[in-house]
């Protein structure tokens, strides 16, 4: 079975701009438009056309290059669109009072696409570590520099190449985009309060006794009065002295903030899955995009029971549109004044593999 594509783009326009991308497709969506003016669309170089906001559209034949159009005489307008080389379901719907029988069901519209076979999202082949210090989170967390990290919270990592931190771990709720936080004890510390020695040749050795560090590491040293910066530790190094290359210059560190901490060597420093994270066989996943068009009152969302007079449910603010993974059969409800009848929904279902 072919793998359906789809991908989502925002960008701004500014009046009477053409954008145009390259893109295979069988459906558009504008998703989102930050004025009142539709923009026009043009499939592989052919007529413009208007489209509002919340409407999918299927031109006769599958299009290599799509372009819009801002007509606006003078306002900027930002755009976000969806495009799908797989089937969208567009529906609309007046929304009523919310009440009793004002909820509108969202059924199953979409085609079930099965996965096949087990398809592998995230290998274990691993990361490499950022170029930069541990950090210590307190109360027995680490944080691991990974630049744009794609661990969730539950995932099992391994660390390699790094003797301090080397071994399985849990990826801990507290991370973020760009740190990979896991329960472990800290390496860095404070420098002895006790005084650089001047090795001769270079070479000054930091006093810390006990440290976990070995020769071709790069350690931080921080708060000093000349020491501070990245340092590769010496081959000459011993159990309780760092000695690193840099010129001598007397000091005898306070043992209060003068500190020390592994650099993640940015070589062969790396975080992995230790599992392969997977998507099962025989499984379905669906995106669903509600568009709120009402100018001033919300939508709501939610299981049979949601209830926008009594706030039961998830938001949609108005003119706004929400994106979520449609596992079950969802419902809205209007937030408006009773008898009022207004408040245009539409929604389009991205059936992807």
């Amino acid at each position: 079975m072919q793998k359906q594509q789809y991908a989502s783009y925002q960008f701004t326009l500014a009046a009477g701009l053409v954008k145009a991308i390259p893109v295979q497709g069988r459906w558009v969506t504008i998703l989102y438009n930050s004025i009142t003016t539709d923009p026009t669309i043009s499939f592989n170089g052919g007529t413009f056309y208007p489209i509002p906001a919340g409407v999918s559209i299927q031109p006769p034949d599958e299009f290599q290059r799509i372009a819009f159009k801002n007509p606006h005489a003078s306002a900027p307008m930002v755009l976000w669109v969806a495009i799908s080389d797989g089937a969208i379901y567009d529906n609309r719907v007046v929304l009523g009072a919310s009440g009793a029988g004002s909820a509108v069901p969202i059924v199953d519209i979409t085609d079930d696409i099965a996965t096949p076979a087990a398809i592998t999202v995230l290998n274990t082949a691993g990361f490499l570590i950022d170029g930069s210090p541990a950090a210590d989170k307190g109360g027995g967390l680490v944080g691991i520099p990974l630049t744009g990290q794609p661990f969730v919270t539950g995932d099992g990592v391994t660390i390699t190449g790094c003797p301090q931190y080397n071994g399985a771990y849990t990826v801990d709720a507290t991370s973020s985009a760009n740190e990979v936080v896991i329960t472990a004890t800290f390496k860095g510390g404070l420098i002895d309060n006790a005084a650089a020695v001047d090795k001769g040749g270079g070479k000054v050795g930091i006093p810390i006794t006990g440290h976990p560090y070995t020769p071709g590491e790069t350690i931080t040293i921080t708060n000093t009065v000349a020491y501070d910066g990245d340092y590769t530790v010496d081959a000459t190094t011993t159990a309780n002295e760092v000695v690193v290359t840099v010129a001598y210059a007397a000091e005898v560190f306070d043992g209060v903030d003068d500190a020390h901490n592994l650099t993640f060597d940015n070589t062969d420093d790396t975080i992995a899955l230790t599992a392969a994270r997977s998507i099962a066989a025989d499984t379905t996943r669906k995106e669903l995009h509600i568009r709120n068009h009402d100018a001033s009152n919300k939508v709501f969302f939610g299981d049979a029971n949601v209830d926008a007079a009594n706030s039961r449910g998830i938001p949609i603010d108005p003119e706004s549109t929400y994106i979520l993974t449609c596992v079950d059969q969802i419902f809205l409800d209007c937030d408006v004044a009773a008898g009022v009848t207004g408040c245009l929904v539409s929604w389009a279902n991205f059936t992807k593999t």
